[in-house]
């Protein structure tokens, strides 16, 4: 029997994202869509073979593993499944052109559109608008949808999902009730603050790198769920007024320098926001916002230059080649910390060693 339902809800989740089954059996978009992933790839200058990707590049893995929970795999051209990332999860989709359905996930979605204008519909609820470049999607969690598009070109999303624990956890930081804070059903925005994090985090997707850039996605989920409960939300304005200020002051002295001893530390490993957050006895929403306030630095940033400053100790007083280097201040990939290192000191490591 409990063989039987397994195979029961396996099969509904291969019809749930269009129900005719136009898209899982046929070999024509399954090929389109493997054109669609290499187009993508040589835009970005990457033309290895799927199978030739950096670690952590995986366009196609299946929907469990992939960290895509609504979308058949044919149609993710990348994803941060594999990344470890805490609180959310990001895909580069490519929608088909037929009307589509997307199942109830336990996960707020973001989506931002990646390319032409288009006109959507959602049928469940008789909800339409227009979805201009850059124009987001907000579809509150376990709420089954579908869509008819109207699409004037490519339709190429950014699909963003946020775990509700981080979107309650940074509401309770800014002091408000948790249960209170429900995000509401957007269609078509404009929202500049939200599409910058967003695009970041596209960027960083599109890095490769598995290490470095755990902590710059969820200080860029954290953004996200803010702007999300200030613009996008059940709260009123009492309520929001405690969103928009900061605190006065910056972290303790004995707070701050627990949070940078423990960075210090751990610059070769995988620094997350959440623990270091946790050193200091504070959530990732305030943590974020005093430690600025305290160096003048992102969290994220703060990490970073340690990083660099670190690197180049090494390239100057070790043997150690690029490489070793890279993987010792906390860098998976070694294009990653190239890239990083030139932008921060204006030279490549090799030329600075």
């Amino acid at each position: 029997m409990a063989c039987a339902q397994q195979k029961a809800v396996a099969h509904a989740s291969d019809h749930a994202y269009n129900s005719k089954n136009r898209l899982a059996n046929t070999e024509s978009t399954t090929d389109e869509a493997a054109a669609v992933r290499l187009a993508v790839r040589e835009r970005q200058g990457v033309t290895a073979l799927e199978k030739d990707l950096p670690e952590g590049r995986s366009p196609a893995g299946d929907q469990t593993t992939s960290g895509v929970p609504d979308v058949p795999s044919e149609h993710v051209l990348l994803s941060s499944g594999n990344r470890g990332w805490s609180g959310i999860d990001a895909a580069e989709i490519h929608h088909p052109q037929d009307d589509f359905g997307l199942p109830a996930i336990p996960r707020h979605v973001l989506v931002v559109n990646l390319g032409s204008p288009f006109d959507a519909k959602e049928k469940l609820r008789g909800r339409e608008g227009y979805i201009g470049s850059s124009g987001i999607v907000v579809l509150p969690a376990g709420a089954p949808s579908e869509w008819h598009l109207e699409s004037r070109g490519e339709v190429r999303h950014l699909h963003l999902y946020l775990d509700p624990a981080l979107v309650h956890s940074v509401a309770a930081g800014a002091g408000l009730d948790p249960d209170e804070a429900e995000l509401t059903e957007v269609l078509g925005v404009r929202d500049p603050q939200i599409e910058h994090a967003a695009l970041s985090l596209l960027s960083e997707l599109r890095s490769g790198d598995l290490l470095a850039g755990k902590i710059y996605a969820e200080s860029l989920a954290n953004v996200l769920a803010v702007n999300l409960l200030r613009r996008h939300s059940s709260l009123g304005r009492s309520a929001l007024h405690k969103l928009e200020h900061e605190r006065a002051g910056g972290l303790p002295e004995t707070s701050l320098r627990t949070a940078l001893n423990y960075i210090g530390d751990n610059l070769a490993g995988n620094l997350v926001l959440a623990k270091i957050a946790r050193e200091v006895g504070m959530s990732p929403y305030h943590f974020s916002r005093t430690f600025k306030l305290s160096t003048g630095l992102s969290p994220h940033q703060y990490v970073m230059h340690q990083r660099i400053e670190r690197a180049k100790a090494l390239l100057r007083d070790t043997g150690l080649s690029v490489s070793m280097v890279a993987r010792e201040v906390g860098f998976a990939s070694s294009s990653h910390f190239a890239q990083q290192f030139r932008r921060l000191v204006g030279v490549s490591p090799r030329s600075f060693r």
